[in-house]
């Protein structure tokens, strides 16, 4: 049997670092079924480590130094998996300690550049690139590696459950299934630090830099919640993605509804993890959201998602459009309200269409990232 190390659960604050690490075991399990999977993790907590090993009880998680050395030893192949960034120092450990390959799977690469990451990235035996912006970037930088492709982030194969703690959620919050559209904030840099009342930065300029967007960015997702509560008949899920989302949500958003919109409102005031997330996705209508995440794991359910990019993000929004979603992406910076707030009653008053339209991209993203994974498996024989 051959062995994959997978380097990644980045962070658990992150319902969408989260999913890359189960998103990648389901297309290993469904199409390398005869590969033992290793995770080698950054950080596994809150209950991130429970839910993996309750939905792939083969896994081998590895974490000392001593458990480390022998997944180098053991293991065929290490793939980094999906990230805006590179773990340099981690996949420098297996060159150093292996001379078997590596590869990355699902990556962005913006434009953030060193010699050094260059290196690593020339010595892989494969890139795939989660947005076609990075696949192009990379393929004019003059890389020794020779497969530099597009494939779009493992998050669009995950497959995780938690339906009991949904519909509890569900029937304490008075939503019903298919009658209440998920909505998510974002600010354009993601805090340090937070409390109910405050976000810490690590500079004065992003702060402020949050702070010239902040009122607008949050005014555009109010004027779409008032629409959708005083034009339709379903409910708002305010929601995060991330957990300082949660104050973010209810102070921006909630708090300042009108009162008569607030009555069919619900605020998610705590974090959750992805499994829960997945599973009360599966049982609503829509989804608008400043993450990029959430929508991808919206579309896994195979309904529609409309994405609100914000410049300050990295090149992966473009994913939307590579999997034929561009009428589901706003720039931000340039996007009335009452743009998205049109393309969302688009949504709303031809459900049917939109499901396709879902379905269509969901299946694209699958077939696609089937091809990538099955790919990987010649490095096993090198």
């Amino acid at each position: 049997m051959k062995r994959i190390l997978l380097r990644g659960s980045w962070q658990t604050k992150n319902i969408g670092d989260i999913a890359h690490t189960p998103g990648f075991l389901r297309l290993a399990a469904d199409h390398l079924p005869d590969t033992e999977m290793w995770l080698w993790p950054c950080v596994i907590d809150c209950g991130v480590r429970e839910m993996l090993l309750a939905n792939f009880p083969s896994l081998r998680i590895v974490e000392n130094d001593s458990e480390i050395r022998e997944a180098f030893d053991k293991c065929d192949l290490l793939v980094h998996g999906s990230s805006p960034m590179i773990d340099i120092q981690g996949v420098n450990q297996w060159r150093h300690f292996s001379d078997k390959p590596y590869g990355f799977y699902g990556i962005t690469a913006d434009g953030l550049w060193s010699d050094e990451k260059k290196d690593v990235l020339s010595h892989a035996a494969f890139i795939f690139c989660r947005d076609s912006l990075s696949k192009y970037f990379l393929g004019q930088q003059n890389l020794e590696c020779l497969i530099i492709r597009f494939t779009p982030d493992s998050t669009f194969a995950l497959r995780l459950q938690q339906n009991e703690h949904a519909e509890q959620y569900m029937a304490e919050n008075g939503l019903e299934k298919g009658k209440f559209i998920c909505m998510i904030p974002r600010l354009r840099r993601t805090p340090n630090a937070f409390d109910e009342e405050h976000f810490y930065y690590r500079s004065p300029q992003i702060e402020t830099e949050n702070n010239v967007w902040l009122e607008s960015d949050m005014e555009k997702m109010r004027q779409v919640i008032c629409a959708v509560v005083e034009k339709s008949d379903l409910k708002v899920l305010i929601c995060p993605e991330m957990t300082y989302q949660v104050p973010l949500g209810r102070r921006y958003l909630y708090e300042r509804l009108p009162e008569s919109v607030r009555k069919r409102v619900v605020l998610k005031r705590e974090y959750w993890i992805t499994d829960e997330a997945q599973s009360l996705y599966a049982m609503a209508h829509s989804l608008v959201s400043m993450e990029m995440h959430s929508p991808i794991i919206f579309i896994t359910t195979g309904r529609p998602a409309i994405l609100l990019r914000q410049a300050q993000d990295t090149w992966k929004g473009q994913m939307w459009r590579d999997i034929n979603l561009q009428d589901w992406i706003f720039e931000l910076n340039s996007t009335p309200a009452v743009a998205i707030e049109k393309r969302l009653f688009e949504i709303i008053n031809d459900y049917p269409a939109a499901l396709r339209q879902a379905e269509n991209a969901c299946r694209f993203a699958s077939e696609t990232s089937a091809a990538s994974i099955k790919q990987i498996a010649q490095f096993f024989n090198k």
